[in-house]
C-alpha cells in the first residue's frame, strides 16, 4: 500500500528534474520518493494531478494499491535559477512607503470630512470639563493609537493567529495558480 498526500505547490528551477518526493509526502517504498515525474522544462505554473502520480506509481509498482489523501493537485512553479534579487529591499521599501502615504492621506481626508479635530475637542471637553490648551495634545496620541492599532492588527499577530493579510495573500496565490496553471502534457 502506498499513501500519497500531494503538496499545494513546489518551486522548481529550470533544468531540475521533478521527483515524487518533492511534490508529495509518501508512506510506502523508499524508492518512491525518487520516482521521476513529468514536468515541462519551460517557465510557468504547471498542474500535476493525482492521476498522473498514480500512473507513474503504477508503472513501477503495479501490485501496490495507491491511496491519495488531501488535495488532488500540486502546482509546480518552474522558475529561472533562484538567485538573490538585489532590488527586492528597495522595492519593498518603496511599496511600504506608498502604502504608508496612501493610508495616511486616506485617514487625513476622512478626518477632514467628519471634522475630527472638533469631535475630539468635544469629547475631551465632555470628559474633563475643560478646553485643552493645544489641540495637538489630543491629536498626536490619537494618531499614534491608530498607527499602533493598524500595526498590531496586520503585522504583529500572536503566534497562533493568522492575520487577514496572510489570508488574502493565500487566496490570491490559490486564485493565481488556478488561473495560470497549465496541464502537464
Amino acid at each position: 500500500m502506498i499513501y500519497v498526500q500531494m503538496k499545494n505547490r513546489v518551486k522548481l528551477e529550470m533544468g531540475q528534474a521533478l521527483q515524487l518526493g518533492q511534490a508529495a509526502q509518501l508512506i510506502g517504498p523508499e524508492a518512491a520518493a525518487k520516482l521521476p515525474l513529468p514536468c515541462p522544462d519551460r517557465q510557468g505554473i504547471w498542474k500535476l494531478t493525482a492521476l498522473q502520480v498514480a500512473q507513474a506509481l503504477r508503472a513501477y509498482w503495479p501490485e501496490e494499491a495507491v491511496t491519495f489523501l488531501g488535495s488532488d493537485v500540486c502546482y509546480i512553479h518552474r522558475v529561472k535559477a533562484l538567485h538573490r534579487d538585489l532590488t527586492r529591499p528597495l522595492r519593498t521599501a518603496a511599496a511600504f512607503l506608498i502604502l504608508l502615504l496612501g493610508g495616511a492621506l486616506g485617514l487625513c481626508w476622512f478626518h477632514a470630512d467628519v471634522d475630527m479635530p472638533r469631535a475630539q475637542l468635544a469629547v475631551y471637553e465632555a470628559l474633563t470639563g475643560k478646553t485643552p490648551a493645544d489641540p495637538r495634545l489630543i491629536t498626536w496620541p490619537y494618531a499614534a493609537g491608530v498607527a499602533l492599532g493598524v500595526a498590531v492588527f496586520y503585522a504583529l499577530p500572536s503566534r497562533k493567529a493568522t492575520t487577514p493579510l496572510e489570508v488574502k495573500l493565500t487566496e490570491y496565490q490559490e486564485d493565481m495558480e488556478k488561473t495560470e496553471g497549465r496541464d502537464i502534457d
